[in-house]
């Protein structure tokens, strides 16, 4: 029978935290929200930190493709669990499109409704947590060449949100009425252009940081498709993580061996140094097809070698 040491070693490689709402779905402030989006450009390349209290200037490149991240003084970056702020808008004003309702870049909520919704505590400390985050994401600064307006510019520079104000605060930490955020500008073309993806309600129960950008990565590069293959360096470079590449493929490891990442498993190959991750949502067909897809890329890609062995020998 398994002692203690070893039932808290298993609660810790777990992936997912349990469950703290038990709820089918949810209304927000009269609109179901009954799904989840984020924006596509941040799910593949690493706009917010892994840690709170990062104050360096992250700079980030894969192909043409730059992200600088600049901190406000003392603050430090926005961080990954602060993006939940931004899923939760995001999912706010997607649901009110689909439902043929006027949007705008001003987005309310109450406190209440966030903590439900993405899996968290409602004590006094996430009311503290939640203005914190606020903060972060009001200082941090974006400049990328990745653009979303119909203008002729090359770069743009926005922060996470452009304004954020607490309304009918009244006394005692549990008592904040309203939150009121207005999206930067960036963001809000990026929903109109439909450059998000529906992601797992299940995300805001992944523990780590780190666990949370790859389930992105995988999510905009594997989205419905049966598999996706990618390099160790590779997949380090795009989560944005300053640790060590043996640290994170120590990481990679600990998730492969709980390998209850949603949506997704994950098999790490030693001996190539790739990681692969495999849809668990293929209907059987769906996989047949998958299978039979990659089998005929396999060939092509043979067939390529081969042809291209002959030309080196000619």
């Amino acid at each position: 029978m398994p002692d203690h040491t070893d039932k808290v070693r298993a609660s810790k490689l777990k992936t997912l935290r349990p469950r703290r709402h038990e709820i089918d779905f949810f209304i927000a402030d009269e609109i179901e929200l009954s799904s989840f989006r984020d924006e596509m450009a941040s799910m593949e390349h690493p706009f917010f930190a892994l840690k709170a209290g990062d104050t360096k200037v992250r700079e980030y490149k894969n192909g043409s493709t730059t992200v600088t991240v600049r901190p406000a003084a003392q603050i430090g970056l926005a961080t990954v669990f602060d993006k939940d702020i931004w899923i939760y808008a995001i999912s706010k004003l997607q649901e009110s499109i689909n439902n043929n309702e006027p949007v705008s870049r001003t987005v309310c909520f109450t406190p209440y409704d966030f903590f439900v919704t993405t899996n968290r505590s409602k004590s006094g400390k996430s009311y503290d947590d939640l203005k914190k985050a606020l903060r972060r994401l009001k200082g941090t600064t974006i400049e990328t060449n990745i653009i979303y307006s119909e203008e002729n510019i090359d770069t743009e520079n926005f922060r996470f949100i452009d304004r954020w104000r607490v309304i009918e605060e009244k006394k005692g930490k549990l008592d904040i009425g309203m939150v009121e955020v207005t999206l930067p500008d960036w963001l809000y073309q990026a929903l109109h252009k439909k450059k998000m993806l529906k992601i797992s309600p299940d995300y805001f129960r992944i523990r780590k940081a780190i666990d949370r950008r790859i389930y992105e990565i995988v999510r905009k590069h594997c989205g419905n498709q049966g598999e996706f293959t990618i390099s160790l360096e590779k997949l380090h470079l795009k989560t944005g993580s300053t640790a060590l590449l043996k640290m994170f493929r120590h990481n990679i490891k600990q998730l492969d061996k709980a390998n209850d990442l949603p949506d997704y498993s994950i098999r790490y190959d030693a001996k190539a140094d790739m990681v692969i991750f495999n849809n668990r949502n293929l209907t059987p067909d769906q996989e047949e097809k998958e299978q039979q897809r990659e089998k005929g890329k396999r060939e092509i890609y043979k067939l390529k070698n081969s042809l291209a062995e002959k030309r080196a020998k000619n």
